[in-house]
């Protein structure tokens, strides 16, 4: 199997290619037009695109399945549902993308939607995605989304928006998002790379780093017993990065939610 990282301009958000025998999956293809072309053409360098997979619904993962119009778009269930019901949160993660777009003058030429059809998966030891010669394990990975998926293929865990080295966790569900680094520690020892959804590629080993780092601030959100308590809860990296206090502020109130 082939790897390949495109990283956007924006967040440094990652898009991966896996190629094997002429057929790849493209993870989470991102974001700028022009960044969209380039993707599709090292698909076809590599072949044609058997598969786009997104690790969780939040817009800046998303908007890149028109650009590969003939590949099936595979997401967590959890997120398939969501579409097919009109879910509210699935509705603005689209609403987010026209509005970031509509503020920074980004064309859009095919607009803003779901793809027609997607096929949501569950975890499994081992899912078979259409046309791709390689083995994909899933998981369910919740906390920062409800809908996160993970993948893990031939040693490489490709994780969504966990273990970032250029951010703090961005939480939704704090006990969800606790259990997940959790599992992390235990899967990362047996992994050989790791591509989070921001930022440059990690050995297991310095993933793991990241992960118990986050844990430990998550563990310190949990314990507080009231907002001054949590907000001094010391930022596991990122404390220069704007917007990382905000984000904090978010993740404390989430984790009090969970008190």
């Amino acid at each position: 199997m082939q790897v390949d990282v495109l990283t956007s301009g924006i967040w440094q958000t990652n898009s991966t290619i896996l190629s094997s025998r002429g057929a790849c999956a493209v993870v989470d293809p991102a974001y700028f037009p022009r960044e969209l072309d380039a993707i599709v053409d090292k698909v076809g360098e590599r072949g044609r695109a058997a598969a786009v997979i997104f690790t969780h619904g939040h817009w800046d993962h998303v908007m890149g399945h028109a650009w590969l119009p003939g590949a099936p778009v595979y997401v967590h269930r959890a997120l398939a549902d969501a579409v097919a019901h009109d879910d509210p949160r699935a509705a603005k993660y689209l609403a987010d993308a026209r509005d970031f777009d509509s503020r920074w003058y980004v064309p859009r030429p095919h607009g803003y939607h779901w793809p027609r059809e997607l096929r949501g998966v569950v975890e499994a030891e081992q899912t078979e995605l259409a046309g791709l010669p390689v083995a994909l394990r899933t998981l369910h990975l919740p906390g920062h989304s409800p809908d996160g998926l993970g993948l893990v293929v031939e040693g490489l865990l490709l994780v969504g928006d966990y273990l970032s080295p250029c951010e703090i966790p961005f939480v939704e569900d704090a006990r969800a998002y606790r259990a997940t680094l959790a599992r992390l520690v235990e899967l990362l020892p047996g992994l050989r790379e790791v591509i989070p959804g921001h930022g440059p590629r990690l050995t297991a080993a310095e993933a793991l780093a990241i992960a118990r780092a986050d844990l430990d601030y998550l563990d310190g959100l949990l314990a507080a017993r009231d907002v001054t308590a949590a907000l001094a809860v010391p930022f596991p990296r990122a404390g220069d990065v704007a917007g990382m206090l905000d984000h904090h502020r978010e993740n404390c109130a989430a984790a009090l939610r969970s008190s």
